[in-house]
């Protein structure tokens, strides 16, 4: 295995490493076809406000022209346009090459698979098959999640659920700030994401948010008028960040608060009830002898009673405590 220092700071060992993985290409005999129709994956994707829908492909095998038509999972289009990692436009991507391409009707998920067809007519067809696909392992998750959430709300009715909407700029940070609001919550309260998308708050956003009561996380993306306005108006929960860390944090600042908050008993005096009288105006008085502490006007008391009695006492005389909280 080579060993290659690199320095990102200073760009000291770039030439070095290029040259080390195109020797261990060699070595190993990594080949590509870079003729007929280009195929790969998706590396990244995210919704551009000028743009439209980019993605980020990482071309495997065959050469991506542009004007070819794309299937990438449910999300299909003609390439307008290939730029390459140094920011130019690029005709054409050989396999190896990280290049983005705009064009496509919708922002494909990351890590899904691309090819390039030959007309419309049979990536619509993939397309559909591949949505109804998906519908599918929506319900079948669903159903799971709701079987799963009435076992586990069998001796749990008082646990709190924190209701989140998720959006954020590109697909990938989506999927690990998910990830890690997963592990975020205990066994009295938890975290569910109704909903995670890559794109601005929209009002569809804002009306999940208050059907389902949940709080609306925007990383490194901002809401839309219409969506202000709806949180203005039902004074929904909204919140931006561009720090994961801080994401996580005030998620679990909000979680904390749903919690009950935890009494604690202090005793701050004891007194012992040496005898008690009948009083025409107040009932029965106790006269106690403080043995501990400091006895305050305003604090509540609570009386212990001792079964046993002490020495040269009857039932009667039982002794009592007034433990002042």
């Amino acid at each position: 295995i080579q060993m290659v220092p690199v320095s990102a700071l200073k760009g000291d060992g770039v030439d070095k490493l290029l040259e080390a993985i195109v020797l261990e290409s060699e070595l190993l005999e990594l080949k590509a076809h870079y003729e007929g129709q280009a195929q790969g994956v998706v590396i990244e994707s995210e919704l551009d406000k000028f743009r439209g829908a980019v993605a980020t492909l990482l071309v495997q095998n065959g050469t991506l022209k542009v004007g070819d038509i794309v299937v990438c999972g449910s999300a299909v289009g003609k390439v307008k346009s290939i730029i390459g990692s140094d920011g130019s436009k690029l005709k054409s991507a050989e396999p190896s090459f990280a290049v983005e391409i705009l064009g496509l009707s919708t922002v494909p998920d990351a890590g899904e698979t691309f090819q390039v067809v030959k007309n419309d007519k049979e990536a619509r067809e993939i397309a559909e098959f591949r949505e109804s696909k998906l519908k599918d392992r929506k319900v079948l998750k669903q159903r799971d999640e709701s079987i799963g959430n009435i076992f586990e709300s069998m001796g749990q009715s008082n646990k709190k659920t924190l209701n989140v909407i998720l959006k954020s700029d590109v697909a990938g940070t989506s999927e690990a700030i998910v990830a890690a609001l997963a592990d975020v919550g205990n066994d009295d309260a938890s975290i569910k994401v109704v909903a995670s998308g890559v794109g601005g708050i929209s009002e569809s956003d804002a009306n999940l948010a208050l059907a389902t009561e949940s709080m609306i996380l925007g990383f490194n993306v901002r809401s839309d008028n219409a969506a202000k306005k709806i949180v203005e108006s039902e004074e929904l929960v909204l919140s931006y960040h561009s720090i994961i860390y801080e994401l996580i944090d005030e998620v679990k600042a909000r979680l904390s608060g749903l919690l009950d908050p935890i009494v604690k008993e202090e005793i701050v005096g004891t007194a012992e009830v040496l005898e008690v009288f009948n009083s025409p105006k107040f009932g029965q008085v106790a006269g106690c002898m403080v043995i501990e502490g400091s006895i305050f006007k305003s604090k509540p008391v609570r009386a212990v009673s001792y079964t046993h009695l002490r020495a040269h006492e009857t039932r009667e005389d039982r002794v009592w405590r007034l433990l002042v909280e």
